[in-house]
């Protein structure tokens, strides 16, 4: 296990061993091409003029789920590699049109499409939610969550302010595609918000949201001094056994498969387990998909990442339907995410009607009617997404103000 480090990647170090993209749970490349690719990269990075073809595919399947960096014995970093060079090519070449509806900082993007469209009650729940009300402990529930209002409408919040906007999201977009000015820059809004905010302990649910303000935001500037993030699910599943919300319906006998979220491996070595523990506390049976865990699939949006992807449809059709494939893989009859980005991004799958967020689960063991009306959502997402994603020039996107 690793953290991420803002560092180059250590060529001098690098074996040439290749474990790294044989390894990668996208390509997976038979050893002797592997070892070629990352020599080539390498090369690439000396020589902007000496990209081949099957090094420039290399360089587009990334999905920047950093497995790779895990899986480098001698801790040479090499998705930091991927992450520099889309850099250089961002910074010579800007980014294709159709990546300005992906950004979070950009208007308008997807993630605003879907908020305007919600009902009325959840549209002005996530208006109260923006409020920079002052607040010792909060939930922030990140951009993704914001699309899914609704986990968040039950008791198990009771007594917990819940604090955040699409005005001051993480920038996690930006980190995994290598913008880094606009890292920096998200980190400066970020120290604000929560210096502003007052909050001493900040629950989040998100594995994206507690990396970037626990890990990552830190090593570009931001100050988060006196303030602790911390895991909802590791609070949730300590709740659930302490009692706090009585267990009124299990799950006992039945099967499900667990998504996992790219960021769980750079957060905590065990994060991982926190979904699992609290579903088989329910009852479930847990059927791991053959990618799972530090080698699990991105759910599709990562297929957008790249430089030269710049979010094209086709990639991310096809970074769903491999992530797909592996879940049917496990043979569960249900499918349980924990980061509403994923829950978006394969609800118009064919395992969508069996996908549940594991909020929602606790929701219906504690005796609550959670909605799950997430089909609903990504078809407007995916309205949003025909309507608005343009192609054309490229562009440079605009500075995130503090």
């Amino acid at each position: 296990f690793r953290h991420y480090e803002r560092k180059p990647f250590d060529a001098e170090a690098c074996t040439r061993c290749g474990l790294c993209l044989s390894e990668c749970p996208v390509m997976a490349l038979p050893r002797e091409q592997a070892r070629r690719e990352i020599e080539s990269l390498i090369e690439y990075e000396r020589n902007p003029e000496s990209l081949s073809k099957s090094t420039k595919k290399v360089l587009s399947a990334c999905t920047a789920c950093f497995s790779c960096n895990l899986a480098c014995p001698g801790d040479c970093r090499p998705a930091n590699l991927f992450l520099d060079l889309w850099n250089r090519d961002y910074r010579r070449h800007g980014l294709p049109e159709r990546a300005r509806f992906f950004l979070p900082y950009s208007r308008p993007n997807y993630r605003a499409y879907v908020l305007e469209r919600l009902p009325k009650r959840e549209r002005e729940a996530v208006k109260s939610w923006g409020t920079i009300k002052p607040a010792d402990v909060i939930f922030y529930p990140g951009c993704n969550m914001l699309m899914t209002p609704s986990l968040m409408l039950s008791r198990l919040f009771d007594g917990m302010p819940i604090r955040g906007s699409l005005d001051y999201c993480c920038g996690e977009a930006y980190f995994r595609m290598g913008l880094y000015g606009h890292v920096e820059q998200a980190a400066k809004r970020c120290t604000r918000y929560f210096k502003t905010l007052g909050a001493k302990t900040v629950y989040l649910a998100c594995a994206g949201d507690l990396n970037m303000f626990a890990h990552v935001l830190p090593q570009f500037g931001a100050d988060f001094t006196g303030v602790r993030f911390a895991p909802f699910l590791a609070y949730l599943y300590e709740k659930l056994q302490d009692g706090a919300w009585p267990v009124v319906k299990r799950f006992d006998g039945q099967t499900i498969t667990i998504q996992d979220s790219c960021h769980t491996k750079l957060y905590a070595e065990d994060y991982h387990t926190w979904p699992r523990k609290i579903l088989s506390f329910l009852g479930f049976e847990i059927r791991e998909a053959p990618k799972h865990g530090d080698t699990a699939l991105c759910c599709g949006i990562g297929g957008g990442i790249s430089h030269s992807s710049g979010y094209a449809k086709k990639s991310l059709i096809f970074g769903q339907r491999a992530c797909v494939s592996n879940l049917r893989e496990a043979g569960a009859e249900q499918v349980g995410v924990y980061c509403s980005g994923c829950l978006e991004m394969l609800a118009l799958s064919e395992v969508g009607g069996g996908m549940r967020h594991v909020l929602e689960i606790v929701q219906e063991a504690i005796g609550e009617n959670p909605q799950g009306k997430h089909l609903r959502t990504a078809l407007t997402l995916c309205m949003g997404v025909l309507r608005n994603q343009k192609g054309g020039k490229r562009f440079t996107p605009p500075a995130i103000q503090e």
